[in-house]
């Protein structure tokens, strides 16, 4: 099969059960914040951030050197090798969880955290669970997805996920408390640990100990070590300052509003670039070991340019849409919070091309760079933060959150330049940036003047409208993608020869005389 066309349909695996992932979490986001209100749901949401907290602890640089080294032992031709490999992360990945538990409900019962009040006991047993259950799946995942199987994780999302929600809707209806939400965030990470367990056993390889190579072994080592120093300096930034200084210095509500911001980020990014952020790591670990770094930074251009497009419609978009999205979902209970949101969904979908040269440092062995890339990171999240959001609150974490998001991002392409050349196509991207301000000042225009709380779907409409047809234009998209978009549409019946009539009418002579 073609590589182009295997990638696409991981993609297209990974991307329907997101969207349904997605779909599903956002209504259980809603009904519980509008169930438990401002104040409960800020705990709520700050519990669900320590689980996510405890998780990446647990699993370290887990999830993505087993992915990297699955992979690249696959594209070696060596399947035992990575049957070794596989069964070595799971083994570090029980015992590296069982360390991190240990240490939480110690510390737990030490500083018992005024949130949870007289559910202290029954919150910090639930934690314990839900980590310990999703942090396991997390790295099952990742071993699938170094055999280059999305299946599993896709199946276990999308089922759990319906599970999780019909309990929550009874639970809304009922009327429930911050401990039984609390408890069905448990269960869900059970259904999709359990779920992904018995989908893994259909559609992946089995794997068992055995021996690996030396030179391997002591690249593992390396890998595990400085991903392990990455990662968990990771979880000091971006968030987790915003979070616990928030929590001490301007209480839950103002942690629910920054944990709602985040959740309709990640759910913008995760809904236009998930199957890309996905398949992005093993495929191109794949390639890094059939033929090297060259053809890994070309994998790197040809992703960014995928990345830069979706990254601007969702800055654009989400310009045009937030105010009356929050509005229609969460109710004016939550209005304060749409400022926080509509800067993290703009930096989010603008710094979007981080995730493409993370993954190229990750498969090249170039983790040095990105350890000083997240030092430097952690020490400019604590100044912005102890600085800002002591003083100014909300408002202060979302800046503290942006100055540390550009500068991770000044940081990555500055060693990224260091590493290879071309990767990066910045005449192309500056093209479409255009392209992208012209359509969301039009959309936003639009928004605006049309009299009703429905009117961000015609802006919407007009931001798509400008936005798709004038990236072909001014020559964003390479002949080969076109070609790709073309073939892909032939398949699709009406609809499709509708776009490759509407591609043929917008297309320059150029690209279309391209092989």
């Amino acid at each position: 099969m073609n590589r182009r066309v295997a990638v696409l349909r991981s993609i297209g695996i990974v991307t329907v059960s997101t969207y349904i992932e997605y779909a599903l979490g956002l209504l259980m986001s809603v009904w519980i914040a509008r169930s438990l209100g401002p104040a409960d749901f800020g705990r709520y949401a700050f519990t669900v951030w320590l689980c996510g907290w405890l998780i990446v602890c647990s699993n370290h640089a887990l999830t993505t050197s087993s992915t990297k080294f699955i992979a690249e032992a696959d594209g070696m031709g060596d399947p035992d090798l990575a049957s070794s490999l596989a069964a070595r992360f799971s083994r570090i990945q029980t015992l590296s969880s069982l360390l991190v538990i240990s240490l939480f409900a110690l510390i737990a019962l030490i500083v018992s955290p005024a949130e949870w009040g007289t559910s202290f006991l029954p919150i910090v047993g639930l934690v314990v669970i839900a980590v310990v259950a999703k942090s396991n799946y997390a790295v099952l995942v990742a071993i699938g997805k170094g055999q280059e199987r999305f299946e599993p994780e896709a199946i276990a999302t999308v089922a759990a996920g319906i599970v999780g929600m019909l309990f929550v809707l009874g639970a809304m209806v009922w009327h429930a408390d911050l401990i039984t939400f609390v408890a069905l965030f448990a269960v869900a990470c059970l259904l999709l640990n359990l779920i992904n367990r018995l989908s893994f056993r259909h559609y992946c390889r089995p794997f068992a100990s055995g021996p690996i190579p030396p030179a391997t072994n002591a690249r593992v080592n390396r890998h595990l070590k400085l991903t392990a120093v990455l990662v968990l300096m990771g979880s000091f930034r971006v968030g987790t300052i915003e979070v616990f200084l928030l929590n001490t210095f301007s209480g839950s509500v103002a942690v629910g509003y920054f944990a709602i911001a985040g959740t309709l980020t990640r759910g913008a990014v995760q809904l236009f670039s998930v199957g890309l952020t996905s398949t992005l790591l093993p495929y191109m670990a794949k390639t890094f070991g059939e033929s090297g770094t060259a053809r890994a930074a070309r994998f790197l251009s040809e992703a960014t340019r995928f990345y830069w497009a979706v990254g601007i419609a969702i800055a654009g978009l989400g310009l045009v849409t937030t105010p009356e999205i929050v509005r229609l979902m969460y109710g004016n209970r939550y209005i304060d919070a749409i400022p926080a949101i509509e800067a993290t969904l703009v930096l989010g979908g603008l710094l979007l091309i981080g995730n493409g040269i993370a993954a190229f440092q990750t498969v090249v062995d170039r983790q040095d760079d990105r350890i000083r890339i997240a030092s430097v990171s952690v020490v400019a999240n604590a100044v912005f933060g102890i600085a800002l959001i002591p003083t100014f609150g909300l408002a202060g974490a979302v800046v503290t959150y942006a100055a540390t998001r550009i500068v991770e991002m000044a940081l990555a392409i500055h060693y990224l330049r260091k590493a290879t050349s071309g990767a990066l196509p910045v005449a192309a991207m500056a093209r479409l940036f255009a392209v992208g301000l012209v359509a969301t000042a039009a959309a936003w225009a639009v928004t605006v003047a049309t009299p009703s709380r429905l009117g961000f779907f015609v802006g919407a409409f007009v931001f798509t409208a400008i936005y798709a047809p004038m990236s072909v234009v001014v020559r964003y998209w390479t002949s080969d993608d076109l070609l790709l978009m073309a073939g892909i549409s032939r398949r699709l019946g009406p609809p499709g020869r509708l776009f490759i009539r509407a591609l043929n009418v917008v297309q320059p002579p150029a690209a279309k005389a391209s092989p």
